[in-house]
């Protein structure tokens, strides 16, 4: 069989150009020029390229990202524990109002996520602030840029452990906590709002933020750090958390209260 360079040379229907290896697919390319042989412009003469897969390869591409952040989003939700109200918060819907500083915290962290560099967040302040919303801001975001990411409402999380002792159970200790290990970030949301300040909520809470040291984490808590120091427990929990943290105060009105004292619903 004749080659393909062979058989266009032989040809007044067509015409190698140029010849060259394509840098993005490394395949041998050809710009051919060929004439038009049907159609209403039969005759004229129009130029084309053989061999390259980019485009092939760009289509590949693209279906393996979106595959990858659906399975990334699933990683998501089916791990977190998140409030219904909160699941559709974001920050273009998040309404900073005295915390814009504390928006513009949250985006840079965003910007800044270093796998390698693990940094972490405490929200602290009053409630219905807005630190809970931030945070799931951040993790969504996360999870679009291709990490992995879960949102943990931290008294929800304990109830959950405390099911598998349940001899009925299907869900052990052991995958819960192994999958908080290995995400790229965890956010452990409402730490103390469990109300407990020893016993076993206390030293398992320790035990799963202390698997977290040298990771990326964002906590948020209305306890103050007065409160935080009340028992030795809960203290070494604070201490954990305080590990490479940027602070963020949130001290404000409640949003819906200020909602309703502008009218709103």
């Amino acid at each position: 069989m004749q080659s393909v360079k062979k058989i266009l040379n032989t040809t007044t229907d067509s015409e190698i150009l140029e010849e060259y290896v394509c840098t993005g697919c490394g395949n041998k390319v050809q710009v051919v020029k060929m004439k038009m042989l049907f159609g209403p412009n039969k005759g004229e003469w129009f130029e084309t390229k053989k061999g390259c897969d980019c485009e092939v390869i760009g289509i590949i591409k693209t279906q393996q990202q979106e595959a990858k952040n659906a399975r990334l989003m699933k990683i998501f939700e089916e791990n977190s524990l998140i409030n219904p109200s909160l699941r559709e918060a974001t920050f273009d819907n998040f309404i900073p109002g005295e915390f814009g500083r504390a928006l513009e915290k949250a985006k840079k962290y965003v910007s800044e996520f270093d796998i390698k560099n693990p940094k972490n967040l405490l929200f602290q302040g009053s409630f219905g602030t807005g630190k809970s919303h931030l945070s799931v801001s951040i993790a969504k975001a996360l999870t679009a840029k291709g990490y992995t990411t879960i949102f943990i409402s931290t008294p929800k999380l304990l109830t959950k452990i405390r099911n598998t002792y349940n001899k009925n159970s299907e869900l052990g200790e052991e995958k819960i906590i192994n999958s908080l290990a290995t995400v790229d970030l965890v956010v452990f949301d409402d730490i103390g709002a469990e109300g407990e300040t020893s016993g076993w909520v206390v030293q398992k809470l320790f035990e799963i933020i202390d698997l977290r040291a040298g990771k990326h984490n964002i906590y948020t808590t209305n306890l103050s750090s007065a409160e935080f120091e009340i028992t030795k427990d809960m203290g070494r929990i604070f201490s954990r958390m305080l590990i490479n943290t940027d602070l963020i105060k949130m001290n404000g009105t409640d949003y819906r209260k200020r909602q309703f004292l502008k009218g709103g619903a």
